[in-house]
């Protein structure tokens, strides 16, 4: 009889741990993956529910932490990431796994083989699709930002060079430190070179459309979502990195707009040749398809996808020029929210693959960069309205999606 309680007694220690360990999995995993705090934590919470486990949660944008068990018996863990990287596609995986251990059709060792195999899996899309992505995200800003002809083309340029350069640089954690530095500063050397040999055109426009995926706008969207729901430390942290790299972005712009102007001469600001009505639709269509493969979604959501970039841009920018940006952002993110949250309750998927690039459209991180030019070129008064603007921005944007949340909440934490 004691020889058969001590076989229950390690077959159910065994099993314990086993539990433990898919659930500290799966929390590196959306760490990994760049889940916000409120979503992270969260999905743990009910995640440790379904598995009979008690525990609390912790996490800020590079470091997660557990609590198992109760009293004396509590065991701690943590994990660190140095960067997080956007990918739907194993984020919406990662919520298979989680669907299947709550119908109980999984085994606690088969989630850890499958969530590991998720994130070990090699990029869904090849080299050139992915060089390409950037380059028509930064097609499809210049013309949403009113660009012409030439700002359309050099952003283009400038979008193919930046995600290239970022390819390159990426794996090697010591020179991916210095790639948004370096591409402010190539990008602007390109666009000093460009007004020698074309005719004049908006630099700036095109450079920041040529730029924009660097722009930690969708970071300070999180951020300040995260303060509003009681995550003072992430949303802290998230925010501090974000306003860390635009000024990063904004020096190595700086050094090379100094650099390009000794031979180009004083930046002209005039757009050139306007583009027809109807590429501003073709711009939507550009920015999905670039978002699609930019945050790794699978190519079966791009209607969504696009859907969710026209509410964001027609309704957000109307109401903009209506009222103010701050109210525009506030509907088209509850209308993206509420979107993405009636996809999640009928698809039964993460809501988050639909309202992530609808709310990259909203995001205030261009108007981030330009206060902060403006502020280099002795603008101060110029640079802290529009800083104003991005603080109302955000915060609109993290309201429509709380009260998104509030009229039509989603079945499933992420």
């Amino acid at each position: 009889m004691t020889e058969a309680n001590g076989k229950r007694d390690v077959a159910s220690t065994n099993e314990g741990r086993g539990r433990a360990e898919l659930v500290l999995e799966i929390g590196r995993a959306l760490l990994r993956l760049g889940a916000p705090a409120y979503r992270l934590e969260d999905t743990m919470k009910l995640l440790a529910q379904r598995l009979g486990l008690e525990g609390q949660f912790y996490c800020t944008p590079t470091f997660f932490m557990a609590a198992l068990g109760r009293g004396s018996r509590q065991r701690s863990f943590m994990a660190r990431v140095d960067e997080a990287e956007i990918h739907l596609g194993k984020l919406s995986r990662i919520h298979d796994v989680i669907e299947a251990m709550a119908r109980h059709t999984l085994s606690p060792v088969a989630a850890i083989r499958q969530v590991r195999e998720i994130m070990d899996a090699p990029p869904q899309y090849s080299i050139g699709v992915r060089l390409l992505a950037p380059a028509l995200f930064s097609a499809a800003i210049a013309i949403l930002f009113g660009g012409g002809v030439i700002e359309l083309g050099v952003a283009l340029l400038l979008g193919f060079l930046t995600g290239g350069l970022g390819m390159l640089m990426g794996p090697r954690p010591n020179l991916s430190r210095l790639y948004p530095a370096l591409a402010g500063t190539i990008g602007a050397l390109v666009v000093g070179v460009g007004l020698l040999w074309l005719p004049p055109f908006s630099a700036y426009l095109a450079l920041v459309a040529g730029l924009i995926i660097l722009m930690p706008g969708l970071s300070l969207t999180l951020a300040t979502r995260e303060l509003a729901t009681g995550h003072l430390t992430a949303g802290s942290a998230r925010m501090a990195g974000a306003m860390v790299s635009l000024v990063i972005i904004a020096f190595g712009v700086a050094l090379g707009s100094q650099l390009a102007q000794m031979f180009s001469g004083p930046w002209p600001q005039e757009i050139s040749t306007t583009l027809p009505a109807w590429t501003h639709w073709l711009a939507i269509l550009a920015a999905g398809i670039g978002f699609t493969v930019l945050f790794n979604a699978s190519p079966n959501k791009l209607g969504w996808i696009v859907l969710t970039g026209v509410l964001a841009v027609e309704v957000g920018g109307r109401v903009s020029d209506w009222l103010n940006p701050g109210l525009g952002a506030l509907i088209a993110a509850l209308l993206v929210g509420v979107l993405g949250n009636l996809y999640a309750r009928i698809r039964n998927r993460p809501a988050v693959v639909i309202q992530v690039p609808g709310i990259m459209l909203i995001v205030p991180g261009s108007l981030g960069f330009r206060s902060l030019a403006s502020m280099m070129d002795q603008d101060a008064l110029g640079g802290v309205q529009i800083g104003f603007t991005v603080a109302l921005v955000a915060a609109g944007i993290a309201t429509g999606l709380i009260l998104a949340s509030a009229l039509v909440p989603p079945r499933r934490s992420l």
